[in-house]
């Protein structure tokens, strides 16, 4: 069931009658169908396509999504990636994710990144990251900072 539509909501309300039916496995074709499309709708339908698959708990998959999405370059996905990593206890490999996001500039990273290191008690290592969003110019890391001084 490969679609040509390319408009968000035409597809998401074609999307939601298959689901309303419990035609679910045609949802998952439908925006599995999507990713090749336009950027952004292929944006779009992952973000659907991760919410379906994540209620039918096939984490799996989700993570094969991101991880795909992140080898065609989508900073947002290794976000999405390493907080599914955070989740799963993957603490490693989250703390790569975030490090490579953080240096790609998304201060969200160095956020979660911050909090990771912080809680398991590496907190000059957090400070540091802390420092440098500060030089970066992110001016919310001197909260942050702060609070892990004292």
């Amino acid at each position: 069931m490969t679609s040509t539509i390319t408009d968000p909501l035409t597809l998401s309300r074609q999307a939601d009658r298959l689901e309303e039916s419990g035609r679910l496995a045609e949802v998952e074709q439908l925006w599995r169908g999507a990713l090749d499309g336009p950027d952004q709708l292929a944006r779009f339908a992952r973000f659907r396509l991760v919410g379906l698959l994540e209620r039918l708990g096939r984490d799996r998959d989700v993570e094969h999504i991101w991880r795909a999405a992140v080898e065609a370059g989508d900073s947002l996905a290794r976000i999405h990636l390493a907080v599914l990593m955070e989740q799963r206890g993957e603490l490693s490999t989250a703390e790569r994710l975030w490090r490579e996001a953080a240096a790609d500039g998304e201060k969200r990273a160095r956020r979660r990144l911050v909090d990771l290191l912080a809680r398991q008690g590496r907190v000059a290592e957090a400070a540091n990251v802390c420092q440098q969003a500060l030089a970066a110019g992110d001016g919310t890391a001197a909260a942050r900072l702060g609070s892990l001084l004292r």
